[in-house]
């Protein structure tokens, strides 16, 4: 009993010697860039002792410079997998240690993939890392929270909540997502038919029956209760959104921003104003129309217009049509040169400055005021009104 005491005593040390051995080879070789070196030495280690923590690190090191995340995640599973079979008497403090290096390296990992991945809008993937992410980070309030964002995101507020509601801790944080998503996944639920009998009534009539939707109260209602943009998919990137403000956008969105052609509607009581054009980073850019119509228009002092150009994050920027249509049925058109939204002073009267005539009847002038602008509305910059509080003036 003594001589296999012995034996195996012998042989455990001959096996451990022949362990560090090959770990060191693999430290000197990822030190030197001899990857396929140590992937070698890592491997036969674990070849000798399929427990050995570091090896496992060892190997994960070596993918991640050669920048194989996902090899180098799934190296990094191994090894806590491994962990998790482990007896107590075999996980001393040593290896405590390297179970718990492991875990912050794969944490490390899962969040940097996530985020990645979320950033460039690739949110299947950012699902795929975060899920995992809240497997090996559980006690974090970040796992959950990043994993709501990217449903969110997608448009499906029923995950982003659920994500939140089944979450593993408790924190002050993730208690005030959870009440602001179950807030907007409700209003979801109870105007998902009012945005789409808006969306359907807007397309139909080319938004002259826009007020019979806009002026609702249910509509109104709903503006009130919102905090922040409330948006529904209707078919591939076609969507509908109604705004804290009251404003409406129809049209293609992408990463719930307005992204390709759109139509963006507000409404009052006397009025309602639509920009059709193009969109980029959730503001108007690019070709686009504003068209304006007054619904008390009992004179001619109060007319319905238009604006036709190319738009710089909602500013009108270079030639600018400009049409006014009154009860009459008189019609005055102008073409201006924008820079910034503002067109140059032909002359002075006033103290305005006379920007235009009309190009049908030279005895008609438009009269800007030096601090006015062409804008689509809710997008002028601070400190800048819009054309549409702008008048015209006869000679």
């Amino acid at each position: 009993m003594a001589l296999s005491l012995l034996l195996m005593t012998g042989c455990g040390a001959a096996a451990d010697y022949r362990v560090n051995r090959q770990l060191e080879l693999g430290d000197r070789y990822l030190v030197e860039f001899e990857y396929d070196k140590a992937m070698l030495a890592y491997s036969k280690a674990l070849m000798i002792e399929p427990k050995q923590m570091a090896a496992y690190r060892g190997l994960s090191d070596v993918f991640t410079a050669q920048k194989d995340m996902g090899r180098s995640i799934n190296v990094l599973k191994k090894g806590l997998a491994v962990a998790e079979d482990m007896t107590l008497q075999e996980r001393d403090d040593e290896t405590e240690a390297q179970i718990r290096g492991l875990n912050r390296q794969i944490v490390s990992q899962l969040t940097d993939l996530g985020d990645q991945a979320f950033q460039k809008a690739k949110y299947d993937q950012a699902v795929k890392y975060y899920k995992d992410l809240i497997i090996y980070d559980s006690e974090e309030e970040d796992s959950y929270l990043k994993l709501s964002e990217v449903y969110e995101q997608m448009g499906d507020l029923e995950k982003a909540l659920e994500v939140l509601q089944k979450a593993e801790i408790e924190t002050s944080t993730l208690t005030r997502e959870t009440e602001r998503l179950a807030v907007r996944y409700e209003l979801k639920k109870e105007y998902e038919g009012l945005l789409e009998r808006l969306g359907a009534l807007i397309r139909a009539n080319d938004g002259q029956l826009a007020k019979e939707v806009l002026l609702t109260q249910d509509f109104l209602e709903l503006v009130a209760k919102l905090q922040e943009p409330l948006i529904l998919q209707q078919s591939g990137d076609q969507y509908v959104a109604v705004y804290p403000d009251g404003y409406v956008y129809i049209g293609q969105m992408a990463d719930q921003k307005r992204s390709g052609y759109g139509d963006y509607y507000t409404n009052n009581q006397e009025r309602y104003v639509v920009y059709s054009g193009e969109w980029r980073d959730d503001r108007p850019n690019g070709n686009g129309r504003i068209d304006t119509v007054v619904y008390t228009n009992l004179s001619t002092r109060s007319p319905n217009f238009y604006g036709n150009g190319y738009f710089e994050n909602g500013i009108s920027e270079g030639s600018f049509s400009f049409s006014l249509y009154y009860q009459n049925g008189d019609r005055y058109d102008y073409v201006f040169a924008n820079t910034g939204g503002i067109p140059p002073g032909i002359a002075r009267r006033s103290g305005r400055n006379l920007v235009g005539y009309a190009v049908n009847d030279s005895s008609h002038y438009f009269l800007l005021a030096d601090s006015s602008m062409f804008a689509v509305p809710n997008f002028e910059p601070e400190g800048y009104s819009s054309v549409f509080v702008n008048v015209l003036r006869t000679q």
